[in-house]
């Protein structure tokens, strides 16, 4: 069911993400200031930021219309090509569908369209609050139009749940700017294939990777203990060195009735590198490559608590 709403996530990231983050520092020159008094260099540099501003909001818009247009073709091919019924919402089933681990993807989805659409906003001048609340909304509208299209699938159907944990996920810039520990947390997520389980029910040939496998899934939060043990331990405690706590889907009792149903929740406890923080880039274009591989948890030892404690030296 995350399957086409990641890829649409995905395919805004890519495009706002680039052209946003790393272009703000290398694009956006300071303000000249005014050094004979009369004002005039101040308010030419004004005019001229302005202008500047408003050509970066037209390509902003014009990068989403363009992103929204190509997903949308892609999608209508790829998910929603069975044809179409009456407007319905979902009957149920999505509250039983690998018991609820893919709403950690709708979550992790609206975190990653809210930080693409809060970077291209902040580039585009808009003050810091603001453009979390546009992010915000850009993050909700973009859960809502997938979701509303879901309801005339067959297959589907709208679901508030998928719609609430996506918005929630919008909300992530907002909430980090209240909190420093907030601000050095990161959503994360991991793929490892460890059992053929999910193909061997789908009927079809085993592929490298599949955003529907949830079995071989990993969602992580990611924060920094330096904020949680006073400044003494702030001071000792490297700031790039975080701990992340994770959660998946027990493949053992995962779909027994071949239904793509049910599984116990798996919870996790590991190391984490913040990768921003530990390489210290200069160049704006590198911070944004580092950032984007920052939504990719790191492989790790890992102490798995529940529901079948075990220790693994590499888990990823």
């Amino acid at each position: 069911m995350v399957t086409h709403r990641f890829r649409t996530y995905l395919l805004l990231g890519q495009l706002l993400i680039p052209l946003t983050s790393w272009a703000q520092d290398a694009l956006y020159p300071p303000i000249p200031t005014d050094s004979t008094g009369s004002g005039q260099a101040t308010y030419l540099a004004t005019d001229s930021t302005a202008v500047t501003q408003r050509k970066r909001r037209q390509l902003l818009g014009g990068t989403t219309v363009l992103a929204l247009g190509a997903t949308y073709v892609y999608l209508e091919n790829k998910w929603w090509r069975e044809g179409y019924t009456r407007f319905h919402f979902d009957n149920g089933r999505d509250f039983r569908y690998a018991s609820n681990v893919d709403k950690l993807g709708h979550l992790l989805g609206g975190v990653f369209t809210a930080d693409a659409y809060y970077a291209g906003f902040s580039w585009a001048g808009m003050a810091p609050k603001r453009a979390a609340w546009y992010a915000a909304g850009a993050a909700a509208f973009v859960q809502l139009s997938i979701e509303f299209k879901d309801g005339f699938s067959p297959r589907y159907g709208f679901s508030w749940a998928d719609v609430t944990a996506g918005t929630l996920g919008g909300l992530w810039p907002m909430a980090q700017q209240q909190s420093a520990f907030l601000r050095d947390s990161q959503w994360k997520a991991s793929y490892w294939q460890r059992t053929d389980k999910y193909f061997d029910h789908r009927g079809i040939k085993t592929q490298a990777f599949s955003i529907d496998d949830y079995i071989n899934q990993t969602y992580w939060f990611s924060f920094s203990p330096e904020h949680l043990g006073g400044h003494r331990f702030e001071r000792v405690w490297p700031d790039w060195l975080q701990l992340s706590i994770g959660a998946g889907l027990e493949a053992e009792t995962w779909s027994i009735g071949r239904t793509g149903e049910g599984g116990r929740w798996e919870w996790y406890l590991a190391p984490d590198i913040d990768l921003v923080k530990l390489v210290k880039p200069r160049r704006p274009l590198m911070k944004t490559v580092l950032h984007c591989l920052s939504y990719i948890k790191v492989p790790a030892p890992t102490l798995q608590i529940g529901p079948k404690p075990r220790f693994w030296w590499i888990y990823f």
